[in-house]
C-alpha cells in the first residue's frame, strides 16, 4: 500500500479536490451575485482544482484567474478552456504566497469547502492576508467552508467519496473538540493499483470564529448563507457561504 505523508502531498496529488461538476453552474449562479461586480471584473479563485467553478464564472463574462497547488488539476482546467468556450487563466501556486501584485483583483472566490485545509489558523490567516493584499479596496471575498455546528450535528466517523477520476475513497474521521480540528484518514482505491493511504487535519470554524479571523486580516464579514439558494445560515447546515469585504 502506497502512502502520502501529509497535506502538502495531498495538495500535490490533487486529493483535496472532491466536488461535483454538475453542481458548479448552480453554485456559481448564486455565488456570483455576492460579488456585486459588473461583467469584465477580475476574480481570483484559489484552490480552483479542475476549474469547474472558474469556467462557469468565466462564462458570465468575468476575467477569472485560478490557482491551485496541484499541477495535474491545473492541466485539466487548462484543457477544459476550449471545451467550455472560455478563456480563464490557470497557474500552479502555493495558496499562502500568491504570485500577484498588490490590489490586482476586484474579488476572490473560494468554493468547494477548501478553506481550512491548511490545517492551522496561522496558515489560514496567511491566506486571508494574501487575499487582502491582492484585492483592491472594498474588494469582495466569497468563501465556502465547513460549518462547525453543522459538522458536529451530522457527524460521521466513516464515509466515502468518489474522486474526479472515479477512484473510490474511504474516509475515517476523528473530532478534536478543543481545537476545532478534524483528523481524516483516506484510503483511495483504483482498479489494478495498490491503494493510497494518507492522513491530514483541517480546521473547521464557527461563524463567529471565522468573522474574527477575517477581521484580523483585513476583511469584514457582511453575509452568511447555509446553501447556494440563499438560505440563512442555520445550525443544521454542514457548510457556510460567507461574503466579506476588504476594509480600506
Amino acid at each position: 500500500m502506497a502512502s502520502v505523508s501529509g497535506r502538502h502531498d495531498l495538495f500535490a496529488h490533487g486529493y483535496h479536490w472532491v466536488a461535483d461538476e454538475s453542481e458548479a453552474a448552480e453554485q456559481i449562479e448564486f455565488a456570483r451575485r455576492l460579488l456585486y461586480l459588473p461583467v469584465g471584473a477580475s476574480v481570483l479563485m484559489p484552490f480552483c482544482g479542475a476549474g469547474w467553478h472558474a469556467h462557469e464564472l468565466a462564462m458570465w463574462g468575468y476575467q477569472v484567474v485560478g490557482v491551485d497547488p496541484c499541477l495535474d488539476l491545473v492541466r485539466v482546467a487548462r484543457a477544459h478552456n476550449e471545451k467550455a468556450g472560455v478563456t480563464a487563466y490557470f497557474s500552479v501556486s502555493p495558496i499562502t504566497t500568491l504570485p500577484f501584485d498588490d490590489a490586482t483583483f476586484d474579488a476572490a472566490m473560494i468554493l468547494g469547502n477548501r478553506f481550512g485545509l491548511t490545517g492551522n489558523e496561522r496558515e489560514d490567516a496567511q491566506l486571508l492576508a494574501e487575499l487582502s493584499r491582492i484585492l483592491k479596496p472594498e474588494g469582495r471575498l466569497v468563501a465556502e467552508l465547513p460549518h462547525r455546528d453543522g459538522i458536529v450535528r451530522h457527524w460521521q466517523e466513516r464515509d466515502w467519496e468518489r474522486l474526479t477520476d472515479d477512484a473510490i475513497c474511504f474516509i475515517t474521521r476523528e473530532w478534536d473538540a478543543l481545537t476545532g480540528r478534524v483528523l481524516e484518514e483516506w484510503t483511495v482505491h483504483r482498479p489494478d493499483q495498490s491503494p493510497w493511504q494518507f492522513a491530514f487535519t483541517y480546521r473547521v470554524y464557527t461563524p463567529t470564529e471565522f468573522a474574527s479571523l477575517l477581521s484580523a486580516n483585513g476583511f469584514q464579514l457582511t453575509n452568511a448563507f447555509g446553501t447556494f439558494l440563499g438560505a440563512d445560515l442555520r445550525l443544521h447546515h454542514p457548510r457556510m457561504l460567507i461574503q466579506a469585504v476588504r476594509q480600506r
